[in-house]
């Protein structure tokens, strides 16, 4: 039901794969179906549509860079991954957050089964949650650069919630003949700047945002396969294991500086909300930059903590076969110089993955259903 077509896959050939931008990288999609596990959409050259970016199955060098329209004739998706491309096909362009919706969207129709859709509900709650933070914060900071020291007495955090909506509605009254603009539209914004940083979250915020919980899996990630690389004694193992590192220390250190950059900012209410006013299109870019960098991680993540521990070395393979190249757009973006294609010149031939062959596909297809209920 699931095998893939390998003559017809010949057809598109194999590629080198070091894209200069996040946009020609593609968007991780949370497919099911094991041949599309980790594999990217991005959108075509000529804007016809969507191409999927899918790593060599065979562990090999290069990608295969299939049209949105040829996969059925590549493989059997699952019916979660026929819903979620026929959501997805119309769409000329893609960005993580889009991609994320749209998963969820499909999810939550129970077609990745039940505990995928719960997790889509708790997620959905859980930004939500994030969003009414941020909001809140924001309009401490608002408060504590507006007030007398007199008004100042009580700290707003201190406050009680009656007190503390009056004076966010002094503080925003305030500013907002500064900024030319009514108290109305003062709250607006920082309702839309709230939304567009939850994911990364607002210095103070005691909860860590789904950005930063990523970043931190991510870091015990690499410090756990640290630890199984110096116990274990098998060279071409160590291998697969290095060049996950190695490709994770290198998004960790871009992902850093855009936390950084956004903290300055997300730190001076009143300087956000100038910037927000000036180009809202542009503080949204800086705002996804985390999502850019850490988008296909989740999955590594999960591929990671759901490997049985006597088995991690044949997980290495196929996270080493996933693991994210870095587009050098983040040099414009931070001003990093780096290596960046050193992970692609560590990635050699790899032993083919014969699970799509040997009868383990629906066994693979139920621990995929596993990793989409956790990427929610």
């Amino acid at each position: 039901m699931h095998e893939i077509s390998t003559d017809i896959l010949e057809r598109f050939g194999t590629a080198a794969y070091q894209p200069a931008t996040f946009l020609a990288r593609g968007v991780t999609v949370p497919f099911t179906t094991p041949f599309l596990l980790g594999a990217r959409i991005r959108p075509t050259d000529t804007r016809s549509g969507l191409e999927v970016v899918i790593t060599n199955p065979s562990g090999g060098r290069g990608y295969y860079i299939v049209p949105w329209g040829a996969l059925p004739e590549v493989c059997s998706p699952t019916l979660h991954d026929r819903r979620l491309w026929q959501r997805l096909s119309d769409q000329t362009a893609v960005a993580p957050s889009l991609v994320r919706e749209t998963a969820r969207a499909v999810a939550a129709e129970g077609l990745a089964g039940r505990a995928a859709a719960a997790a889509v509900a708790q997620a959905r709650s859980e930004e939500g949650a994030a969003r009414m933070r941020a909001n809140f914060l924001l309009l401490l900071d608002l408060i504590r650069r507006s007030e007398t020291r007199d008004e100042a007495a009580v700290p707003p955090q201190r406050d009680t919630p009656a007190n503390i909506e009056i004076r966010a509605r002094r503080a925003v009254a305030r500013y907002a003949p500064r900024l030319g603009v009514s108290a109305e539209i003062i709250a607006a914004w920082l309702e839309s700047i709230a939304a567009a940083f939850a994911g990364i979250g607002v210095p103070g915020d005691g909860a860590a945002s789904r950005m930063r919980a990523l970043a931190q899996r991510l870091i015990a990630m690499v410090q756990e396969i640290e630890l199984w690389i110096a116990h274990s004694a098998d060279p071409k193992e160590q291998h697969a294991a290095m060049l996950v590192v190695d490709a994770a220390r290198l998004t960790l250190g871009c992902a850093g500086a855009a936390f950084k950059d956004l903290d300055g900012l997300l730190s001076d209410t009143p300087t956000l909300l100038r910037a927000w006013r000036e180009d809202s299109t542009d503080l949204g870019r800086r705002a996804a930059r985390p999502d850019w960098l850490l988008d296909g991680w989740q999955v590594i993540c999960e591929l990671w903590r759901d490997a049985d521990p006597g088995l991690r070395g044949g997980a290495l393979w196929e996270m080493a076969m996933l693991a994210p190249v870095m587009p050098r757009e983040v040099e414009e973006w931070f001003g990093i110089e780096e290596d960046w294609e050193r992970p692609t010149r560590l990635r050699r031939v790899v032993r083919a993955n014969e699970d799509w062959r040997s009868g383990r596909m629906l066994d693979i297809v139920a621990r995929n259903e596993r990793l989409r209920a956790r990427v929610a």
